[in-house]
């Protein structure tokens, strides 16, 4: 083939780049969706499509990116904060069953999730492009009309998603370490009338962002959180405190508030879409050609661009249901420990752990996916040097927010689980999980931005590949290290597993665009040198805070956390200035920062 290679003709060169083009073009409006779905990963709804653009040459659509990137980053950074601190007063009314709680719903969310990523099935994506694609040849009537159709077929998968969670929630629960097959069962079963409403209420909030509408996206997830909050934190007192019922039914009520929430949000939005259909009712009876939509076609062609993403999307969901299956059988063959001890223990990895480490991150992927669609753009025009620089702020700015905030919390994990989840015989166990887990979230950040930028070059089946090769590696390897680690051995066999997946990718980005590797290499061991610092700082500050205070308060404890954050990161962003790996990472613009903090 290569002897061939340039006895092409210039037609035949011209229809290949062409279609190169074409089909790195069909990514481009998907590469955001994959980590909103991951920053929404504990909300029972992952917001889809936050950057699609229907006239990019008018200075109009900029300020509508601006707007919407403003509204979406607002509805996830407060979804994402009220889903951590409502565990606070959420644990202290189940009081001694808090771990037995946990545990339960981790259980319950783990399916839910992936049952929701059949429900959905990439549809709002897929239908916000559409949209856009169909407003932007000012057809607006066609994209009215697949809206509909989709809208009655995302009906049906609901309806099954939530048919298949309900049969099969005792076959779940029956391999899950809860305790109890009944208890688990409900808690599981509580979860799928969410699926009625989720599917629909989601393409919903695509439609909106195909007309570059973040609003409702965004208020409505902030309506939604509030909204299940309000009825989990309601419905757990009057059931523990009014009526002594039990932690079993408590859990389901609150696993059950994702469905209220989650109707709370469609209410909301059938209401934006009547405002919304005064407002573009000229241009929809004024659409410049009628055409006729093939919906089936395109439902297929839906599902086909959808499947990809959300196979790797469900990566990290894939490891959890591992741990869901495995960890009992595992520690019973490994350990003494009885089953409630067990049932527990998984729900401190699994849930408590787990949920603080998903805010940070939820932090670093954000910050860093802003940079990924600007791959597609270059992929196209086959820049390599610009692609490779840009593949290398990436990595720079994800380990710039990801190091210090991971580690940060490594060292401050003993006051920061007392301040969300209180001291119990548990503490000293979970305290040893949560530093471990703030370690691995680093690797899990990494796996999201290493797939991500293979799916933006098209390359899902390789994608696809590593992802299985890193899932076998943990579940080969997670009873030995359990056997020697215990219940640590879960997280290590999940870092493990998820470091092969990360390698792999990195190596295939290099083969596909080399980027410069000393340069990242020099920018990466600088930012581990300052993190040093920074860790070394807020450690000695936690000792000697430690000295006349303690974390078993939840107010010394928050006071601590904020005294020992508050010093450890003015080290790390003077040494970041000082050094100037800030002004590498985040551009020229932090200078005006350091003129005022007068650093040189």
């Amino acid at each position: 083939m290569r002897e061939n290679r340039g006895l092409i003709t210039m037609q035949e060169y011209k229809t290949r780049s062409e279609r190169k083009k074409a089909e790195a073009m069909k990514q481009l409006p998907n590469i955001v969706d994959e980590q909103m779905d991951i920053l929404n990963q504990e909300s029972p709804v992952a917001l889809e499509s936050p950057l699609v653009e229907i006239e990019p040459e008018e200075d109009s659509g900029n300020d509508k990116i601006v707007q919407g990137t403003f509204w979406m980053t607002f509805g996830s950074i407060f979804s994402r904060l009220l889903g951590a601190l409502y565990v606070i007063p959420w644990n202290a009314m189940l009081g001694g069953g808090k771990e037995f709680g946990n545990a339960l719903f981790a259980v319950g969310y783990t399916p839910y999730q992936l049952f929701l990523s059949i429900g959905t099935a990439g549809f709002p994506s897929a239908i916000s492009k559409q949209i856009a694609h169909y407003n932007a040849k000012k057809q607006y009537q066609a994209g009215q009309t697949l809206f509909k159709k989709t809208a009655l077929f995302m009906i049906g998968t609901g309806v099954v998603s939530a048919l298949l969670m309900w049969v099969l929630a005792p076959l779940i629960a029956a391999y899950s370490p809860s305790g109890s097959v009944e208890d688990s069962t409900l808690v599981i079963r509580s979860l799928a009338p969410a699926l009625l409403v989720v599917p629909v209420m989601s393409l919903i909030r695509g439609y909106f962002q195909g007309f570059q509408d973040m609003v409702p996206s965004a208020i409505t997830q902030v309506v939604e959180q509030i909204v299940r909050v309000a009825y989990m934190l309601l419905a757990t007192f009057m059931v523990m405190r009014v009526f002594s019922g039990s932690v079993p039914v408590a859990v389901a009520h609150s696993t059950f508030a994702a469905f209220v929430g989650a109707l709370a949000s469609l209410l909301m939005l059938m209401w934006y879409y009547q405002k919304h259909m005064k407002k573009y009712r000229p241009l929809f009876e004024a659409s410049t050609t009628t055409v006729t939509v093939d919906t089936g076609s395109a439902i297929k062609e839906m599902i086909r661009e959808a499947i990809p993403f959300i196979v790797v999307g469900s990566g990290i969901t894939f490891g959890k249901f591992i741990d869901q299956f495995t960890f009992e059988p595992f520690m019973l063959a490994a350990t003494e420990l009885d089953k409630i001890t067990i049932g527990e223990l998984y729900g401190i990895f699994s849930f408590q752990a787990d949920k603080l480490i998903m805010i940070i991150i939820s932090l670093a992927v954000g910050l860093a996916a802003t940079s990924i669609p600007l791959l597609v753009e270059n992929y196209i025009k086959q820049d390599q040097l610009v692609l490779g620089n840009q593949i290398r702020k990436i990595f720079e700015l994800f380990t710039f927010v990801m190091f210090p905030a991971a580690l940060g919390m490594m060292v401050v994990a003993r006051p920061i689980y007392s301040l969300f989840y209180g001291v119990s015989e548990f503490t000293p166990v979970a305290v040893n999980l949560l530093q471990i887990a703030s370690v691995m979230s680093i690797i899990l950040g990494a796996f999201t931005i290493t797939t991500s930028i293979l799916q933006s070059f098209g390359k899902h089946k390789i994608a696809i590949l590593y992802l299985g090769v890193g899932l076998v590696v943990k579940l080969v390897i997670q009873y030995p290290l359990i056997r020697i680690f215990e219940t640590a051995g879960t997280l290590y066999a999940t870092s493990i597993g998820f470091l092969v997946t990360t390698i792999l990718c990195i190596i295939y980005i290099y083969k596909l665009v080399p980027f410069n590797v000393r340069g990242t290499a020099k920018n990466l061991g600088i930012i581990s040198l300052i993190t040093g610092w920074m860790v070394a700082t807020a450690h000695i500050t936690h000792i000697l805070l430690s000295t006349f205070l303690t974390s078993d308060r939840k107010i010394t404890a928050l006071l601590m956390v904020l005294i020992i954050a508050a010093a450890g990161g003015l080290v790390y962003i003077y040494l970041g200035l000082k050094t100037r790996v800030a002004d590498e990472v985040l551009g020229a613009r932090i200078s005006g920062l350091r003129n005022r903090l007068k650093t040189k």
